[in-house]
């Protein structure tokens, strides 16, 4: 985001790092996505939120998911970044998460923490994984939802356990880029 100073100089602000998480398991030959009914508009959101302090996107990954749906990252893989991209002021990172531990199908989970969510009881659900996942979703949690089909395809049954090159599996359709973008626009 281009900002002035008084003098009327350029200066460039920093975005605000954000991250989305796609937890996934898998049962039988099928994948489910973690995700929970959004309080602002009709459909599903997925763990998402903003860095705190010096905080790397793969921590803000992890504290979100404790704060918002209160997993640890024991029972989770490490975080592999699947894309990420521009939405005004905003650098939005996605990541897939693969649940090793067990979870209930659906549960209901109170935020933590102390962003604008913290005492807010989410209901989560498992959602299956298919072409017609992102119908479900609410503008913003849909965005890689090509990028995480692709990915759980692409892998042989489960998400791995290393941490990948920072350009390993950004798609080109929405990246990483100057320009500010709305949700949905490609660039």
């Amino acid at each position: 985001m281009v900002d002035t100073t008084d003098d009327g100089v350029s200066w460039m602000q920093a975005p605000i790092e954000k991250a989305y998480v796609y937890v996934v398991r898998k049962r039988g030959d099928a994948w489910f996505l973690l995700a929970f009914e959004s309080h602002d508009e009709p459909g599903w959101e997925v763990p998402k939120g903003a860095a705190e302090g010096s905080e790397s996107p793969e921590e803000t990954a992890y504290r979100e998911l404790l704060e918002e749906a209160g997993l640890g990252d024991a029972v989770l893989s490490c975080p592999h970044h699947i894309g990420a991209h521009r939405w005004f002021d905003e650098t939005q990172r996605f990541f897939v998460m693969e649940l090793r531990g067990s979870a209930p199908s659906e549960f209901r989970h109170r935020v933590t923490g102390n962003g604008q969510d913290a005492g807010l009881t989410y209901h989560f659900r498992w959602l299956p994984v298919n072409d017609h996942l992102a119908e479900h979703l609410v503008q913003g949690s849909d965005a890689f939802v090509e990028a995480l089909l692709a990915h759980l395809h692409g892998e042989q049954g489960s998400v791995p356990d290393r941490r990948p090159s920072p350009k390993a599996g950004i798609p080109t359709a929405t990246h990483v880029s100057g320009q500010e973008m709305k949700r949905g626009e490609a660039s």
